[in-house]
């Protein structure tokens, strides 16, 4: 889990997202989540745990999770609580600050939450410390699993997007690139797959804007499309 990118054009928003995970994990398409105050959200909801990478509100907020903080962290520890579950926590709460001011990170695997809304907000919490960012809607930017990928990966999905961006891409440029972005380097493409094991299960493109939110989510295990209607309450 996984690579981002958001893209502001001139009247709307757009945040793509890969989920990178096991098949035997990967979600069938998007559910609805009501949170606390009843509020639906669609969750790329995983049949292990039941948590999930990814929420959409019906206003346009979307949540994304990657696995890892700011380096790799060691495999095999226990921890209490999934991560996809603590994503799913972190809904009941009006911004991601508040959230982390309420919530055990302790229990937790390291990872990297961001909050698009009317804010970019980001917590990482690399297992000891809990660190905040916020980022301008103003400019495009991408993050990518710093568990999963290394240094130099991360680094070469920095230089395709810049190179993305020199062409002044729509949606559908960086739905492409999100599909078929890389160099030929099959574990590390922005599609990766690493001998079956873990590989690009999804991608999911989000398009908001003042008349309203554009879902599709592409399942890559079947080829499947989905385009859920996302209706403002």
């Amino acid at each position: 889990m996984c690579t981002v990118t958001f893209l502001p054009l001139e009247n709307s928003t757009v945040v793509t997202a890969n989920r990178d995970e096991s098949p035997a994990r990967a979600a069938r398409g998007l559910t609805t989540h009501l949170n606390a105050a009843q509020q639906h959200f669609h969750v790329a909801k995983e049949p292990i745990y039941g948590g999930t990478n990814m929420a959409i509100g019906d206003d346009g907020t979307v949540y994304v999770l990657l696995n890892g903080a700011f380096e790799p962290h060691p495999f095999g520890r226990k921890y209490e609580m999934s991560r996809g579950i603590m994503v799913l926590r972190s809904l009941n709460y009006n911004n991601l600050s508040a959230f982390a001011e309420d919530f055990d990170f302790e229990k937790t695997e390291p990872f990297t939450l961001l909050r698009f809304g009317k804010s970019i907000e980001e917590i990482r919490w690399d297992g000891t410390v809990l660190h905040q960012a916020a980022f301008s809607h103003k400019f495009p930017n991408i993050w990518a699993s710093a568990q999963l990928y290394s240094r130099e990966a991360i680094e070469n999905r920095q230089l395709w997007f810049a190179n993305l961006l020199k062409g002044n891409p729509d949606s559908e440029d960086v739905l492409d690139f999100h599909q078929n972005g890389g160099n030929g380097d099959t574990a590390n493409d922005m599609v990766m797959n690493r001998g079956g094991m873990v590989r690009t299960v999804s991608v999911t493109q989000i398009v908001s804007s003042e008349a309203g939110t554009a879902v599709s989510h592409l399942d890559l295990l079947s080829g499947s499309r989905q385009k859920p209607t996302i209706s403002k309450r």
